[in-house]
């Protein structure tokens, strides 16, 4: 086992994590390794278990939807969002969140707040996307603030530009890919899902159905979160990407340029919806200048180097049974990714 796949047994040796998956591919090679079992006393974990893919729900579903419109220039992403729904912030003061842009909400820079307990209006899914098109502004555009509720709205506006629900165009996304059977906003019935915690609103421990609060008050559904996927499905899709089959090469361009930087000392880099390599980041020093990354807060996360070719994904229920207990995954990121990439 090299250092990397060592690293990760480790760690789910000396525990809180139960179990993980991981691989690390480029054009030539694929390794894939798995660790532990899904929950204490459960099945071992395996390359087709499904994970709850959290927030990379925003760049493996919402980011190439978004980019497949703006290359069939059905939407622009410096146009303010109000041309794609009329509705926004109806009466408010400018500036407001009609004034704000697509590549704003995907970088994080629209100025709104991070995030909102939604969940607990007890709103149906119009309702609530309703009561989030009106949302205040924090402040100015601008700095970047990662926010839940910027990708919420791109998830509604994809489905105001396709006049489709969400889930159906990102079913024919990953059926394009022939990922179907493996990346999906619902888990197969009989799939072997890693459960990710008790959660006290619902009052039941969570497994195979979406674990954010904000996308399960939306239906399971969500531009934000809601994705499950499996190791080969997650591998595959960053495979895809590295090729061109996702998209092209001038719109993989796009998306991996410098859209916002974070003022010092932070130096967080953006590109549309991905995270860029900066100092501190989750995919460690090792990796070259032109990689992007993403994490969710389940324990998931994909890194690709577009510059060498190289991928790498870790999957983790890390908040089971709890959230609240200290799983070191921002470490474990960190050193996963430094063991990697070296080669």
């Amino acid at each position: 086992m090299d250092a990397s796949f060592d690293l990760i047994a480790r760690a789910i040796a000396s525990g809180p994590l139960l179990g993980a998956a991981a691989a690390i591919g480029d054009g030539a090679d694929r390794r894939l390794e798995c660790f532990g079992r899904i929950e204490a006393g459960g099945a071992e974990v395996n390359p087709d278990t499904w994970y709850d893919l959290a927030s990379l729900t925003k760049v493996v579903c919402t980011v190439p939807l978004c980019l497949d419109a703006i290359a069939q220039g059905r939407l622009d992403p410096r146009a303010p969002l109000r041309e794609v729904l009329p509705e926004v912030a109806w009466l408010q003061d400018r500036p407001n969140l009609g004034d704000a842009t697509v590549l704003q909400l995907a970088t994080h820079t629209s100025g709104l707040p991070a995030w909102q307990p939604l969940y607990t209006l007890g709103l149906d899914r119009p309702t609530l996307l309703a009561r989030l098109l009106h949302t205040s502004l924090r402040r100015l555009p601008g700095p970047i603030e990662y926010s839940d509720l910027g990708f919420m709205l791109l998830g509604h506006v994809l489905e105001r530009a396709y006049e489709q629900p969400l889930d159906v165009q990102a079913g024919a996304l990953f059926a394009r890919l022939g990922l179907e059977r493996s990346i999906a906003f619902r888990a197969p019935a009989d799939a072997c899902v890693a459960p990710t915690e008790q959660c006290p609103w619902r009052g039941r421990m969570l497994c195979g159905e979406v674990h954010d609060e904000n996308a399960a008050a939306l239906g399971g559904v969500a531009g934000h979160a809601g994705l499950f996927g499996t190791l080969r499905g997650v591998a595959a899709y960053a495979q895809a990407l590295l090729e061109c089959r996702l998209q092209s090469a001038a719109v993989l361009s796009y998306l991996s340029q410098e859209h916002a930087r974070a003022a010092l000392p932070d130096l967080e880099r953006r590109g549309f919806g991905w995270v860029l390599m900066h100092p501190g980041w989750s995919g460690g020093d090792l990796m070259s200048e032109r990689s992007i990354g993403h994490t969710g807060f389940t324990g998931t996360g994909l890194w690709i180097d577009l510059e060498r070719g190289r991928y790498s994904v870790l999957l983790t229920n890390r908040v089971h049974p709890s959230r609240h207990l200290a799983s070191n995954i921002v470490g474990l990121r960190r050193a996963f990714n430094h063991a990697a990439h070296a080669p």
